[in-house]
């Protein structure tokens, strides 16, 4: 089998998108010499890569239920930095939120980020890129595709908002999804991690001016974020995020939220007192690798909501 290639074994086909498509065209392929595994649930996985938005190739995991397709997907976004092994293992679990979507008849495509990415809209494109390739393929409805992200994964979701275009979104713990609110959260003694803080100074560095006088002109001062593109965005969101989570403030995403309702945007929320961040992935350290599931009650409602609010919006139209 060439890297090209994917097995026609066990449903799997390769489709359009995968062999002989012309350079630089969406492209989801199975890494050389990944089998075909099967999973407890009785859903399958491949262990995969995607074409990015300069045409090399990122870490991907693709899952299929054990029916017959086309099945609607969901593009699943872990958090940190770039990690494949975080991909695949995100996108195989049989615990929420992977296993949840399996289990309610849909496809993952679990996707990572590129290493170092600068800018950071780059990782915006990206995604993009991802979902373009994971709706032609021969096996999934590409009239279906939800986003599932948490940590810095949600805060791409989150530019994403006014540019992809898919049928819903959830964004679980969106890290630093408005920097002027984070400063005024840690103005309020809100405790924050400190990478927030450190990031609110580059930002002010960058921007040449305090955070308090970026918000009363962010445009002048070449200031965007999820908040500033509220007005665009393009789908429905189901924000879940704990009150007890320094590293995305409830309070930002709050402000984010009543930002959207104002608009007439639709948005959902979903804030337990106690959500770690990472609770839900069902990993307290959001990476998926060496430690064992912690699945508390909260990952589950967690998970519950998001299988709700898609299947909401995978309805037909």
């Amino acid at each position: 089998m060439t890297r090209r290639g994917l097995l026609k074994t066990a449903g799997w086909s390769a489709g359009a998108r995968a062999l002989g498509s012309p350079p630089g065209a969406p492209e989801v392929r199975i890494v050389e010499g990944g089998q075909t595994e099967k999973l407890a649930d009785g859903s399958t996985g491949r262990v995969a890569e995607f074409r990015s938005s300069d045409g090399t190739f990122l870490p991907a995991y693709l899952r299929r239920p054990g029916a017959s397709g086309p099945f609607p997907v969901v593009v699943l976004l872990h958090g940190g930095a770039a990690h494949k092994e975080v991909t695949y293992s995100l996108g195989r679990t049989t615990i929420p939120p992977a296993g949840s979507f399996a289990a309610a008849g849909w496809a993952v495509f679990s996707i990572d980020f590129r290493q170092n990415a600068a800018p950071r809209s780059i990782e915006w494109d990206d995604a993009i890129a991802a979902v373009e390739a994971v709706r032609g393929l021969p096996f999934i409805d590409g009239r279906r595709v939800a986003l599932f992200g948490g940590s810095h994964g949600a805060g791409v979701i989150s530019r994403l908002a006014s540019r992809a275009g898919v049928r819903c979104a959830v964004l679980c713990a969106p890290a630093a999804l408005d920097l002027i609110e984070v400063s005024k959260a840690v103005g309020r003694g809100v405790e924050v991690v400190p990478v927030l803080k450190k990031m609110i100074a580059e930002a002010e560095r960058k921007h040449g001016a305090k955070m308090a006088e970026i918000e009363r002109d962010p445009a002048r001062h070449g200031y965007e974020s999820a908040l500033t593109e509220a007005p665009n965005v393009r789908f429905p969101i189901l924000i879940v995020n704990g009150r007890n989570d320094t590293s995305a403030p409830v309070s930002v995403v709050e402000a984010y939220a009543q930002r959207l309702r104002a608009l007439g945007k639709e948005v959902e929320t979903y804030f337990p007192d106690n959500g770690l961040h990472g609770f839900y992935f069902g990993f307290l350290d959001n990476r998926g690798t060496g430690k064992p599931p912690n699945v508390t009650p909260e990952t589950k409602e967690a998970a519950r909501r998001a299988v709700d609010f898609i299947r909401k919006h995978f309805a037909p139209r």
